[in-house]
């Protein structure tokens, strides 16, 4: 999901608590247009994410190059600096996940960026709701953990989901009551699908909530 203006999320089930208080901060007045340099942050993190479900290390690498020189912008725009701080760690792991062609970290990495990234944009003026942005997240760490036989990792991920959903539920039935329905079947079949640890099939049902979560953006 491109040029996303998202904010926090509550993280789901035994992560709950922790998530939430992390990511309150983000809960107070709005301060302003999100600044370019993240917007670029979170576009590149979500391309690199296909490049390295390609396989392809050329590309992956020139993104890398692309998110170092926005690193630069990002330190001068955003502040204080420790906003991203989470962010930048996430990047120098991707950077040495990349050299090794270490795809399932390399994964993980590049969707936590995502989701830090997502956390600065919380503390702009936003015109989405703060939970669509960590559905996008959440569904694409449900992947990666089940991939990668995480499956606490996977089961948090799904809880996330529901908990997310459950927030904008309402608008989107007021919407489109079809997507709605949709949504809501393809939350229990994932939970089904991590219950079973069956990787296959948490893949095809997250990819497409993913697709899904495309259309709830264009709603608001």
């Amino acid at each position: 999901m491109k040029t996303l203006q998202v904010a926090s999320i509550i993280m789901g089930l035994a992560l709950a608590g922790g998530m939430l208080a992390a990511t309150s901060r983000f809960d107070g007045p709005q301060t302003g247009a999100v600044p370019k340099a993240v917007t670029i942050a979170e576009g590149l993190a979500e391309d690199i994410q296909a490049d390295l479900e390609a396989r392809n290390w050329t590309m992956a690498h020139t993104r890398l190059a692309e998110l170092q020189k926005n690193r630069s912008a990002l330190r001068i725009e955003v502040a204080p600096t420790s906003k991203i701080a989470g962010y930048e760690v996430a990047l120098d792991s991707l950077s040495a996940q990349v050299e090794r062609q270490d795809q399932p970290a390399a994964l993980q990495s590049a969707n936590r960026m995502s989701r830090k990234i997502v956390g600065v944009m919380g503390g702009y003026d936003v015109t989405i709701p703060v939970q669509v942005g960590y559905l996008d997240v959440a569904g694409r760490d449900a992947i990666y953990g089940a991939e990668s036989g995480r499956w606490q990792d996977a089961s948090a991920a799904a809880a996330e989901l529901h908990a997310n959903y459950a927030i904008v539920r309402a608008h989107v039935a007021g919407k489109d009551s079809i997507l709605d329905g949709r949504m809501r079947q393809q939350l229990n079949e994932l939970d089904a699908a991590v219950a079973a640890k069956a990787a296959a099939r948490v893949r095809t049902t997250a990819t497409a909530l993913l697709g899904d979560v495309d259309l709830i953006e264009r709603t608001y």
